[in-house]
């Protein structure tokens, strides 16, 4: 192969080496699975029946985002957001003057299936039994039905939207004239020939009644008698017209009461009973309106509901009438009783006023001074919060309130965690005893769990906590009732004479710091100890163990400091039991033949041993200081003793 041919050929071998790795080094992109190739089976259970648009066309993305690296069934947006992508005409009808409940919450997993169901429009069950899931079947259920709600709900209403009250096809008196047609015989005949043109429902219930007619539960008397004259009359142009003004028609058979009365309510003050009543009949007591739980909340909007945390049952439930008087009343705030009186139409008063110690407010009925009768932005009615209600009366506690140690339930303005509010069975309303410390064990039960081998101080053995605490407040710590050195003292008297009496006391019980050395419950320890001996003196006299870890210790020093020390006080220096030699001579025999030889002959002072030896420890084993006198450190005592030891 000629030398050209051969540059020819790795030129073009060269050439494809590059395209190959070009090629290469491209990711070859895989075609993503769709949901139903890995969930096979859920698609197959969501194709039953009605099914949802998406779900047919096995596009699961439509409204859920792919798996990804995290699994679960995630939305792309929250409904109703997600709904309204598709469903735009649903958006437009939420926005119209009349919306369902479901709907205006944007809660339309409520009613539909989201995936696939039995029923048309993918309801989660047949129409009208969907319906009763929030509306009170018995009210469609009654002797009587009306035949449209035989058919069903959507003879009617719509289901989403509408520009007419109550979710109506049209406005009530067409819906009613499209079956029942006003010029016919039977339906004057029916209406004793007055010219009714309108307005069904202020008679008859639109869905169903136990009365003839579908009329309403109760009816005005001359509607029954059929007198609609009293009120009506037929004007010129032959429609019916109200005599008069329609209110002032009412006063001619119902007028007002002549006794003054300390308070009204003022649409009967002013005769507007229409405010109130309806004028034909009606499904509620006193012939309302409207329910009693809606019409008086009409006026009566409240506080902003936000802001509430209790709510007075009664009030809660629109029950009004229970507690006042509809027109007028001899009492303040229309109250159907005095107001001493009023809460014990329902809450027993023997379980508020009539106990063995009584709060006076209860014992007085005075509830109100304490709650709120229809709702409160504190727990329980409260007019205010706890702490300033008890804090209003309780002057003395309230002045407590500025000390310098504070029982947490009376810092929070807990006072019902310790106290019955209305009455109890002892002093104070407390809810439990204090004996055997009961009540402070009811929070505080971490300290009946001690360790093992526990000796429990005298006072906390016995669970008298009034002894050392105040259950409110105190100006030292832990709420103690005095000062905690004084107080400890006020039974350990006798110290208190020991430390007066001594020349020499120890720091804290100087200080009156008790709790330096003891604990105020009890300790595993003897005395109350808060560690044993000698780790509770090395706390705050750490040299005294310089040499036992790289040197000699002294025997007592390593096991109890009381050995020679008074842990409170002491006519003696360093606080010790005996003055130097004294104390020393309790162990060491100083006319033993043994001590004579090691001192040379030398007896020491009563007051010498000291000025050689460390009481705690030394780097050697006699336990003398590191820097000694030349001639002491060399066994020369005559220079200094002449006529003593070995010359």
């Amino acid at each position: 192969m000629s030398g050209n041919k051969i540059k020819l050929f790795f030129g073009l071998a060269f050439i494809l080496s590059l395209l190959v790795s070009c090629v290469s080094t491209q990711p070859v992109r895989q075609p993503r699975k769709s949901c139903v190739e890995c969930h096979a089976d859920m698609a197959a259970a969501f194709k039953q029946g009605v099914v949802h648009k998406p779900v047919q066309e096995d596009n699961c993305e439509a409204c859920h985002l792919h798996h990804g690296m995290i699994g679960g069934t995630y939305l792309r947006q929250n409904p109703p957001e997600q709904c309204f992508v598709c469903h735009q005409q649903i958006q437009e009808e939420s926005k119209k003057n009349s919306v369902h409940e479901p709907v205006a919450q944007g809660l339309c997993l409520t009613c539909h299936a989201a995936h696939n169901s039995t029923n048309k429009g993918l309801l989660k069950s047949s129409s009208p039994e969907i319906c009763f899931t929030c509306h009170d079947r018995k009210q469609f259920s009654r002797a009587n039905v009306h035949a449209p709600v035989k058919e069903g709900c959507a003879s009617c209403h719509v289901n989403h939207g509408s520009d007419v009250k109550s979710l109506l096809k049209q406005d009530e008196d067409s819906l009613c004239l499209a079956c029942h047609k006003n010029n016919e015989a039977v339906f004057r005949k029916s209406h004793r020939d007055y010219p009714v043109q309108g307005k069904c429902v202020l008679c008859h219930s639109p869905h169903s009644s136990d009365g003839l007619h579908l009329l309403k539960t109760i009816v005005h008397k001359p509607v029954m008698e059929g007198n609609c004259a009293g009120c009506h009359q037929i004007g010129g142009d032959g429609k019916l017209q109200v005599k008069g003004n329609a209110n002032s028609g009412c006063l001619t058979c119902h007028p007002r009461s002549n006794t003054k009365m300390t308070s009204q309510h003022k649409p009967y003050t002013e005769g507007l009973c229409l405010k109130c009543h309806a004028s034909h009949a009606s499904e509620n007591s006193f012939m309302l309106a409207m329910p009693p739980e809606k019409v008086c909340v009409s006026c009566h909007t409240g506080a902003d509901k936000t802001k509430i945390k209790s709510s007075h049952d009664p009030y809660s439930k629109g029950q009004c009438l229970s507690c006042h008087m509809g027109h007028s009343s001899q009492r303040v705030a229309l109250l159907a009783l005095e107001s001493s009186k009023i809460c014990y139409k329902c809450h027993e008063k023997k379980l508020y006023s009539e106990g063995t110690v009584s709060h006076p407010p209860a014992k007085e009925s005075k509830c109100q001074g304490c709650h709120n009768p229809h709702e409160a932005g504190e727990r329980k009615l409260l007019v205010k919060n706890e702490k300033v209600i008890c804090l209003s009366c309780h002057e003395q506690s309230a002045r407590a309130m500025g000390s310098f140690s504070l029982h947490t339930p009376f810092a929070n303005g807990d006072c019902s965690r310790c106290h019955e509010p209305h009455q109890g069975e002892r002093k104070n309303l407390l809810k439990e005893t204090t004996v055997g410390g009961r009540l402070c064990l009811s929070c505080h039960s971490v300290l009946e769990k001690q360790k093992e081998n526990f000796i429990a101080h005298d006072p906390f053995a016995k669970k008298e906590c009034e002894k050392c605490h105040s259950p409110h407040a105190g100006d030292y710590v832990y709420n103690l009732t005095g000062n905690p050195g004084k107080l400890c003292l006020s039974c350990h008297g006798g110290m208190e004479k020991v430390i007066s009496d001594s020349p020499v006391v120890h720091g804290p019980v100087k200080d009156l710091n008790c709790s330096a050395c003891h604990l105020s419950h009890g300790s595993a320890y003897q005395k109350n100890l808060s560690k044993k001996q000698p780790a509770l003196c090395l706390s705050c006299h750490q040299q005294i163990a310089k040499y036992w870890r790289d040197g000699v210790a002294h025997d007592p020093a390593t096991k109890d400091c009381t050995v020679c020390h008074d842990p409170h006080a002491s006519k003696n220096k360093g606080i010790v039991l005996e003055k130097g030699g004294l104390l020393c001579a309790r162990c060491h025999n100083f006319t033993e033949t043994r001590f004579t030889a090691v001192h040379q002959g030398i007896r020491p002072g009563n007051d010498s041993c000291l000025k050689c030896h460390d009481p705690h420890g030394g780097p050697t084993k006699g336990l003398l200081f590191p820097v000694s006198h030349k001639p002491f450190a060399e066994g020369k005592c005559s220079p200094c003793h002449p006529g003593e030891g070995r010359k």
